[in-house]
């Protein structure tokens, strides 16, 4: 069993699956509904405690009762929350997801983020007792920024969630042992993904990838960059698929080569695709 530290956003997800999108005005019945944790480092921590590891989740939820909507989920999946919200009487951070079960493709709408903060004893050097890896998802920063510092002397991998460019990475990256970014993922002046890559290599990081949804995997290691092919699967619903790739590739990284663990973990988050909502896959344990 490995123990891998999470920390960044967690929300409290309603999900509706719909026939197709609303029009404007339009009032539809949905044939499904869900309701549990998400936040990109919250189903990444989901995803490395499904494969039998220790997973522990730094973020803000509160004490606010839609908070334990998300609260029951991760206990459910055996994930530790610490829970070090700076205003725990706020309402967490909610999300609305419309799938569209005719292509698998979702809308999100979500509330504010840009205010959420933890509080500044949320992580010590104790935090990395026992750590054999660390991801962060790009929120709260200074956390991560001060995590990651203190992970470097002790040889702690930390892997950067890129779902997009937010300010004040710049202070985090030069502390990234991997990259693994979206196609949203534009720090300023990149325009392609040569250009991501060569940003990124700026600051020492070595091993870097791009997701592009279905599309091959850009990949960057050792001074050569690849493609990766994806699985093709008949997707259902994609949500969620890129958190469940990055913690995925947590649990492979620590026993495998980059490029295999981007492959194995590719393949986890396309199998997941064939489900519906961000759990139903790990109760099939071929994709395990």
């Amino acid at each position: 069993m490995q123990k891998g530290i999470f920390l960044g956003l967690a929300t409290a997800d309603i999900v509706y699956y719909v026939p197709h999108h609303l029009e404007n005005n339009e009032k539809l019945k949905a044939e499904r509904q869900l309701a549990y944790a998400g936040g990109p480092a919250t189903n990444a921590a989901v995803t490395f405690a499904a494969f039998g590891n220790e997973a522990s989740l730094i973020t803000g939820l509160g004490q606010h009762p839609l908070a334990h909507v998300a609260k029951a989920d991760l206990a459910d999946h055996k994930v530790q929350l610490i829970d070090c919200t700076d205003q725990p009487r706020r309402p967490p951070i909610l999300s609305a997801i419309i799938v569209d079960l005719s292509t698998g493709e979702r809308s999100v709408v979500y509330s504010n983020t840009d205010l959420r903060k933890l509080r500044h004893d949320a992580v010590n050097e104790s935090t990395l007792e026992y750590a054999d890896i660390l991801l962060f998802d790009g929120y709260y920063l200074p956390q991560a920024t001060q995590l990651a510092h203190w992970a470097k002397p002790l040889r702690i991998p930390v892997v950067l969630d890129g779902g997009s460019w937010k300010e004040g990475l710049e202070k985090l990256l030069p502390l990234v042992d991997y990259a693994i970014c979206s196609s949203a993922f534009t720090p300023p002046g990149c325009t392609d993904s040569d250009s991501v890559i060569a940003h990124l290599r700026d600051y020492g990081i070595d091993n870097i990838a791009i997701t592009k949804d279905g599309a091959p995997i850009i990949a960057h290691t050792q001074g050569q960059t690849t493609e990766l092919p994806v699985m093709t699967v008949k997707a259902v619903d994609t949500l969620g698929a890129g958190d469940i790739f990055h913690g995925a590739f947590c649990h492979y990284i620590l026993e495998n080569d980059f490029l295999l663990s981007l492959e194995r973990a590719g393949e986890v988050a396309s199998l997941s695709c064939t489900s519906l909502g961000t759990r139903a896959w790990i109760e099939q344990e071929k994709f395990i």
